[in-house]
């Protein structure tokens, strides 16, 4: 089987998925080919080929070009899996242009909420509407997403299984990674995020200035374009940045309590590999979170700085607490998707 694989620009959760669902296909000796902006990561294998591709991520001049290309690309291949609402209805256009008996199939995985207002809105919703009317198959990483395709008819949807592997360790002692962090507080909040406004880390500086609770640090791992605004609004808090990271088993490891404050989310791999670590969580109950943690192995709260604050107290303040949820957490993390399982769901729908 030859597979096109379609993303556009793909960096955290989204990114690892791509990387992650082609080393599969070509373990499973399917024949991939990646085509993404030549600045995303590459697979870093020889047996899956990479060509660029420009999708920007609005609306552009480009886009007719990359319409073409993609036209040009699909010849050959049995099937077409498109990452993302700009590359799924970008794919869509193209295979319009060929006839139908020589059209492969084409698969879809959202990942992301239509954003913006006005105009952007009109134009993300056309072309949802133009990828669902066209795809064979429509994967959605939430259940809101799912729904959202439902509703725009997609002839097949299902909730997207997303895989993610444990976070490496280095076996560090946990004291160790505290001390080489500086972390002298009683307890350590962990966040693990990209600094984008998805991310809802303002509600999460907010909530560090209404906390009833103050012998914490609070870490938060990851860089963006909100950096330097964030950095100066946490000015007087125990939130500290600490910018990309490499070592992301060793942050679980010297966490006490991992938080995401999204305003929206998918299935986050920061999530699973928190569960994985058998770390309390506090998340905003947004998107696909809660299919990630279940009920039972965090606490979900509203996205406000008072319902996290409040969480967070309680959470702080109760020792029998964390213990219950760290079972929790581990009990969890054995009913998250395998990358197997979510190598089967994909071939089921190149396959038809």
């Amino acid at each position: 089987m030859n597979v096109l694989e379609v993303a556009g620009r793909a960096s955290g959760g989204m990114g690892a998925h791509v990387r992650l669902l082609c080393q599969l296909l070509a373990d499973a000796d399917i024949k991939v080919t990646l085509a993404q902006p030549p600045d995303n990561t590459s697979t870093g294998r020889a047996d899956i080929r990479e060509v660029p591709l420009a999708i920007s991520s609005r609306p552009s001049a480009g886009d007719q070009k990359t319409i073409a290309r993609l036209k040009g690309l699909a010849s050959g291949f049995d099937a077409i899996h498109a990452h993302g609402l700009r590359a799924g209805a970008l794919s869509a256009l193209a295979l319009r242009k060929i006839p139908r008996a020589e059209r492969p199939r084409l698969i879809v995985t959202l990942h992301n909420q239509i954003s913006g207002t006005g105009a952007t809105r009109l134009i993300g919703n056309y072309l949802l509407n133009t990828l669902c009317k066209n795809a064979d198959v429509v994967l959605g990483v939430s259940p809101d997403l799912v729904e959202a395709a439902r509703a725009r008819g997609a002839r097949h949807v299902e909730l997207a299984l997303i895989a993610a592997e444990p976070a490496p360790t280095t076996g560090k002692d946990r004291d160790a990674i505290r001390r080489d962090l500086r972390i002298d507080t009683a307890l350590c909040f962990v966040t693990i995020a990209r600094l984008a406004p998805q991310k809802g880390l303002d509600l999460l500086i907010k909530a560090a200035q209404q906390m009833q609770f103050t012998d914490y640090t609070w870490l938060i791992a990851g860089d963006g374009p909100l950096r330097a605004e964030l950095e100066a609004a946490a000015q007087g808090t125990p939130v500290r940045f600490l910018g990309h990271c490499q070592e992301v088993g060793e942050l679980l490891q010297a966490a006490d309590v991992v938080v995401s404050t999204s305003i929206w989310e998918g299935q986050p791999v920061a999530l699973q590999e928190a569960l994985r670590a058998g770390r309390p969580i506090i998340a905003t109950d947004v998107g696909g979170t809660a299919a990630v943690t279940g009920r039972q192995a965090a606490i979900l709260t509203t996205p406000t700085p008072e319902a996290l604050a409040g969480a967070l107290d309680q959470l702080s303040c109760d020792a029998a607490l964390r213990t219950t949820l760290h079972v929790a957490a581990l009990k969890r993390a054995q009913e998250l998707p395998t990358p197997e399982q979510m190598l089967a769901q994909v071939l089921r729908a190149l396959r038809g």
